[in-house]
């Protein structure tokens, strides 16, 4: 069985993948929604996932498909999902990323503290060092980028839409993870739920772009590797630390995806912001070395 600081690795690096969405957004066709990208995405996961499903022959399916939880997990990735790219289009990859997940500790915090009134002193200093940093990156005036406005209204209320949702997801399953069902059973019902919910958009959608070499590239990479791997590693860390503790280890995301703006995309980082991200990482380190061991919470 993982250990405790095995999971709290575990959601380190799952958090770290996710960390390249915005990177892979930001080099695929400009023409591409973000409520269309979610569904060929989600539509090459799940059947990746009902496939390992398939091979690995678990059992607890029919329980998973009655489990209130599982449900509310799905229908809060599909929130995020279309949120998060919303929020990357409009205000930049390092801007979205970084408000939208440095948003998270705290409504997962608060979500936690209201349910079991049981947050850490270290959870606070983790958490306050993450959002320091955050400020810094964020505050003074963040990475600069050829796509997007950091101060556009909108995409910073789909950055915030998306945070609320992410703490959600977080937290039911974390839940879930407490009840022992295995992730390998849970996430193909999870983002076949996330699927349906979004199929309202398929008549919304222009799908010429997938079409294209960095379309179908783009797709299959976010298909792969910030889903399918990316949630595999998340979600069986979830079961070994609870949710306040998971949403600060989340903060390596916009490390990950403010360093491969500036790598990949060329986007430009200050002293200050540096610095910023310095303190970021020393709240995940504080975070990972105290890792609490998840505890049940009552349904968000």
């Amino acid at each position: 069985m993982t250990g405790t600081r095995g999971s709290a690795l575990l959601v380190c690096a799952g958090a770290g993948l996710f960390g390249t969405i915005g990177t892979a957004r930001a080099l695929g066709p400009e023409d591409a929604g973000a409520s269309a990208i979610t569904l060929v995405r989600l539509a090459m996961a799940i059947t990746l996932m009902w496939l390992a499903l398939a091979v690995s022959r678990h059992g607890g399916l029919a329980t998973a498909l009655h489990t209130r939880p599982v449900w509310a997990a799905g229908v809060a990735q599909a929130a995020f999902q279309v949120c998060f790219l919303g929020a990357v289009t409009r205000v930049g990859v390092a801007t979205g990323t970084l408000v939208a997940i440095g948003a998270t500790p705290l409504l997962t915090g608060l979500i936690q503290g209201v349910s079991t009134r049981r947050l850490s002193g270290t959870w606070a200093l983790a958490t306050g060092s993450g959002l320091t940093g955050l400020v810094l990156l964020v505050g003074t005036g963040g990475a600069s980028s050829s796509e997007g406005s950091g101060t556009d209204g909108v995409g910073l209320l789909l950055a915030l839409g998306s945070a609320a949702a992410y703490a959600t997801y977080i937290t039911v399953v974390g839940r879930i993870g407490a009840r022992g069902l295995e992730p390998t059973v849970v996430l193909p019902v999870i983002f076949t739920v996330a699927a349906a919910v979004q199929l309202p958009a398929l008549v919304l959608s222009g799908w010429t772009w997938l079409a294209t070499g960095s379309g179908l590239g783009m797709v299959v990479y976010l298909a792969l590797v910030p889903t399918v791997l990316a949630y595999a590693l998340f979600n069986r860390g979830l079961a070994g630390v609870d949710a306040a503790t998971a949403g600060t280890l989340g903060l390596v995301e916009p490390v990950v995806a403010t360093l491969l703006a500036v790598l990949v995309l060329d986007e430009q980082l200050t002293v200050v912001q540096a610095g910023g991200a310095l303190l970021v990482c020393t709240g995940v380190l504080l975070a990972a070395r105290a890792a609490a061991p998840a505890q049940p919470v009552g349904d968000p």
